[in-house]
């Protein structure tokens, strides 16, 4: 499948020949242009206004040592290299990722959940988040991309398939601090002579307490069975192959970036259990770099691209011209 366009420009020219990785960066066609999408293939209008929403030209120094091994840095030769080495500079566009924190209501069953899915391209193909009524699933890193993702949107659908369970908790405390005081009256009609003293008071108390916990652990017990807390889990997958091309950038912008991801349009294609099934698509993904810098960290787009098809991959990749093509072969003689 053809790729939409390519945003990732080296500035620095130099006289030399550029390295590998910076020629796998380089533009195809005129900055900004932006090819037509292949017939068939539907374009993404989620994360077309999310590029067109949330970035901004920016340029982005890259690091001039990575290629050199932590010996050779030492060295006074290594050295003397850094020190000559021009910096790579590139055009790039600066994401801002409060863009992720969209959301949708489901139709099915009105959940609000997240537009946008962001995949680890280090990470699984597969990321799952388990949204329960106290908390939600947190992210390794507080300010890494995948925070941005509104999974506590959704905690107000988790809280309402749970009212059954809220109402029933509410009604076990009552009914157990009411049974609680039969244990308190039994033992006030089990003596026919007046109670006297300042102890039979924390008896009392501490009889209906005992009995109001004991109560309220048998309530527990018989809603965990009759109507158990419920939660919502919800899975977005990758599955796709990422063009050549692609490919190249990517292992060429890990040079220069300390993470990569994918952001993909998981809108109606979340997976789970209380969910419909999920719609089919033609993933359009964003291609994102993340830099660090201090206590913060910035993001950039590098590529927007489509998914290449395994079948499509295979023959673009490994097919064999047929025997007709490179002329008559020659013959082994016996």
């Amino acid at each position: 499948m053809r790729e939409h366009s390519s945003v990732l420009v080296p500035v620095e020219k130099t006289s030399c020949s550029r390295p590998a990785f910076l020629e796998a960066f380089a533009e195809q066609g005129s900055e900004g242009k932006k090819e037509v999408n292949p017939p068939g293939i539907p374009m993404n209008n989620s994360l077309d206004l999310l590029r067109q929403n949330y970035c901004r030209p920016a340029t982005v120094t890259g690091k001039r040592d990575h290629y050199l091994l932590p010996l050779e840095k030492e060295c006074n030769e290594g050295k003397a290299l850094l020190a000559q080495a021009p910096v790579p500079l590139f055009h790039l566009q600066e994401f801002d990722p409060s863009g992720l924190e969209q959301t949708y209501r489901d139709e099915a069953i009105g959940a609000e959940l997240p537009v946008f899915a962001v995949f680890d391209l280090e990470g699984s193909h597969q990321v799952a988040y388990e949204i329960i009524m106290d908390s939600v699933p947190g992210t390794a890193r507080r300010h890494s991309l995948p925070a941005y993702i509104p999974i506590q949107k959704t905690q107000n659908f988790v809280r309402k398939i749970n009212e059954p369970r809220m109402k029933g908790e509410r009604a076990a405390i009552r009914t157990s601090a009411i049974l609680g005081l039969f244990p308190v009256l039994a033992y006030l009609f089990s003596y026919t002579v007046e109670l006297t003293g300042p102890s039979v008071l924390f008896v009392l108390v501490g009889g209906w307490i005992l009995g109001a916990f004991l109560t309220y652990l048998l309530g527990e017990m018989l809603l965990n069975r009759i109507c158990p807390w419920k939660k919502l889990v919800i899975t977005a997958e990758f599955d796709g192959i990422l063009p050549k091309e692609t490919r190249e950038k990517a292992r060429a912008a890990k040079d220069h970036f300390d993470n990569l991801y994918l952001i993909v349009d998981q809108q109606y294609h979340w997976k789970s259990a209380l969910l419909p099934d999920p719609r089919p698509r033609a993933l359009d993904p964003l291609l994102i770099g993340e830099l660090k810098q201090g206590d913060r960290y910035k993001f950039f787009l590098i590529h927007q691209f489509n998914l290449t098809e395994a079948e499509q991959y295979l023959a673009d990749e490994f097919a064999t011209k047929p025997a007709s093509a490179f002329g008559r072969l020659p013959t082994a003689e016996i």
